[in-house]
């Protein structure tokens, strides 16, 4: 070998053992949970279609979501039928509370009984898990409440089904549905850009509150509902989550992890668990986009949504 050649490999080889390394941040990670399951409205799409397209959008995305599922909505044949096709395409069912009332404003004795009425109605799915989720997110109110409910699901063996990115779905939804009553053949295509992109920027909102204090490798929760705005849109909302970088988790992993075991001393009230725990360790919970402060009411009616 000659001289200079040797001399070369030598300087490669001190090139590559001097690069930096260069360290993949890992994909952001998420599970859909749909909540409620209200069928009542027919318009564009059937209860039946819109549920169709709900899970053939997931199924696209190879994704095991969960349903919360308040009973009073599904005590009727269409709601049997739409459960059923939940279990068979391998989601979670999982126990929202019968009527679906606010656990802060109404008697603690009410709500466990109402709990447990929920219970009996969805037991016979096989795919029924008890895992619980308040509708509202609302969780007592006070601290007094509060530790009345844990214990009783605790000792009623249900876990907990906390959320970290809401996508304040159930605003905009109630406004398409009023003008879709209006006017069915109406133009669609403005609701959808505005709820795809709305879902995203949360969704980058939350995990960077995350990484804020100390958990961006947790999987995220998503909170959506069974309503016509999912029906019409969920495939698209998946898609730009995928294309921003988005891994999807099977609900049942996500809500099975350590982290959502936490339960804060802070009444959640509605908000993201990010959102509370970040307030407990003094971080500031900055960034949320002003376009979705009050839900979006604002930037709806400037939109003319």
């Amino acid at each position: 070998m000659k001289r200079r050649d040797f001399l070369s490999g030598v300087a490669a080889t001190a090139c590559l053992s001097c690069a930096p390394s260069i360290i993949t941040k890992p994909r952001p990670r998420l599970a859909v949970t749909m909540d409620d399951f209200s069928l009542s409205f027919d318009k564009v799409l059937t209860p039946l279609e819109r549920n169709a397209r709900i899970l053939s959008a997931f199924d696209r995305f190879s994704h095991k979501a969960a349903g919360f599922v308040s009973g009073k909505f599904v005590e009727h044949e269409l709601g049997d039928r739409v459960l059923k096709t939940w279990q068979e395409a391998g989601h979670v069912i999982g126990n929202h509370s019968y009527s679906h009332l606010n656990s802060s404003s109404e008697d603690h004795e009410l709500i466990k009984a109402d709990i447990l009425k929920n219970h009996e109605r969805l037991k016979s799915y096989s795919a029924y898990e008890k895992y619980f989720r308040f509708p509202f997110l609302a969780e007592g109110g006070n601290s007094e409440k509060i530790e009345i409910y844990r214990t009783f699901l605790r000792a009623n063996g249900f876990l907990p089904a906390p959320v970290t990115i809401d996508s304040i779905d159930w605003y905009t939804a109630s406004r398409f549905e009023k003008r879709l009553s209006e006017n069915p053949k109406m133009g669609v295509s403005t609701y959808k850009k505005y709820y795809v992109e709305m879902v995203v920027k949360l969704s980058r909102h939350f995990q960077n509150l995350a990484e804020k204090i100390s958990h961006g490798d947790i999987p995220h929760i998503l909170l959506m509902h069974h309503n016509i705005l999912n029906g019409l849109f969920l495939g698209d909302v998946l898609q730009a989550l995928s294309d921003d970088g988005w891994e999807f988790v099977d609900a049942d992993k996500a809500l099975s992890h350590s982290f959502y075991q936490v339960q804060p001393s802070t009444p959640i009230r509605g908000r993201s668990l990010l959102s509370v725990l970040a307030m407990e360790t003094g971080i500031s919970d900055t960034g949320y986009p002003d376009a979705y402060y009050g839900f979006g009411e604002k930037t709806m009616d400037a939109l003319g949504l």
